[in-house]
């Protein structure tokens, strides 16, 4: 199994002390990718031979490891098997479990101690670890300042997750959310950010990656330096060509369509302007971009028409000092429009014509 700060996870989640919190970074882990799934799958196998019931039910395949452990299994069940060939003395006759029942029931507890064996052991690994790897999440109305154990400099945006690592010679991080990284340069150990299905290098520089799910894109933003954005490949997928971003430059990943490419750029001092509670959208966004981020900033929720959706909006900036009715009036500027809100949700529609 490979060595990632998900390991403290999973055996929390094992024994039963994985928080609300954690348990959804968990999940949002194991469903990044089929490996994953799979690394999941055979501790839970592995920890189910100890009588301990999991919190969830997964479909579960029949991993690499646990094949092992029933070859074992068969082998000692073949072994006992075996007509002894040195006793010369006349076999006492068997009374009570038959003898191929015996034999299954002595395998099984062979199992369960190597189950009980190969947990104990991994999770005794897990408490001696080095603490080159690093986990923290947010809050509605949360941001934190992080430092990760390289001396990159990381902000980290309301409602998001962060996890960070040592993998071969690269430092590894997975987002769920939005962040500002300031990394420290290392030529010898690239700096990789995984977000959803998008992949974010760099050696050395700053920029900020937005990449909340329930959003549909990836958006990477430099301020300083340069970095490769590039989607993680998939089998039996075509490649897409990276993007190679400057300062002031900006990529997007659309999940929906698979789609990398550039947007207009923007000013560097907008690139991380969300650290001082402000929001800022450039000529061309359209209404339907706008909504999930207001949305965010302001802990409400918004529905629109569909035939404003798609209306774009020049420049436009909100701040988390605006009013909820400064923000919905400022919104519905653009399409002459107008609002309601019926106790849980603000409405947009045009406006009387």
């Amino acid at each position: 199994m490979e060595s990632t700060l998900q390991e403290d996870l999973i055996g929390k989640y094992l024994s039963g002390e994985l928080s609300p919190g954690e348990k959804g970074e968990l999940m949002a882990w194991v469903d990044a990718s089929s490996e994953n799934r799979e690394v999941f799958e055979e501790m839970i196998q592995l920890w189910s031979m100890t009588d301990e019931e999991p919190a969830f039910n997964f479909p579960v395949k029949l991993p690499n490891a646990w094949a092992r452990l029933d070859q074992r299994i068969d082998t000692n069940i073949a072994l006992d098997r075996v007509e002894p060939q040195s006793s010369p003395a006349k076999p006492m006759p068997q009374i009570g479990v038959p003898p191929k029942i015996r034999s299954l029931n002595r395998a099984w507890s062979a199992a369960a101690a190597i189950a009980v064996l190969l947990v104990a052991s991994w999770w005794i690994f897990l408490r001696e670890r080095t603490p080159d790897t690093f986990a923290i999440s947010t809050q509605t109305n949360e941001s934190r300042s992080i430092t990760l154990p390289d001396e990159s400099k990381v902000v980290l945006n309301e409602n998001s997750s962060l996890s960070y690592y040592y993998a071969g010679d690269t430092r590894k991080v997975v987002l769920s959310g939005e962040a500002f990284f300031d990394v420290a340069k290392d030529a010898r150990h690239p700096f990789v950010i995984q977000s959803g299905d998008v992949e974010t290098k760099v050696l050395g520089t700053s920029f900020n990656i937005r990449a909340y799910p329930d959003e549909g894109k990836v958006k990477v933003s430099v301020k300083t330096g340069r970095v490769e954005v590039s989607k993680r490949k998939k089998p039996n997928q075509v490649t897409i060509a990276p993007l190679e971003l400057l300062p002031g430059n900006t990529g997007v990943y659309i999940a929906q369509t698979e789609i990398l490419e550039k947007a207009p750029d923007v000013a560097t001092e907008d690139v991380d302007v969300w650290q001082q509670g402000v929001l800022n959208f450039q000529n061309g966004t359209t209404l339907a971009e706008i909504i999930p981020a207001v949305e965010k900033l302001y802990d409400i929720k918004i529905k629109a028409e569909a035939d404003i959706l798609n209306t774009p909006i020049n420049r436009i900036s909100f701040s988390r000092e605006f009013s909820v009715q400064q923000a919905m009036e400022l919104i519905t500027v653009p399409f002459n429009g107008k609002f309601t809100f019926d106790g849980e949700t603000f409405v947009l529609s045009r406006g009387d014509m």
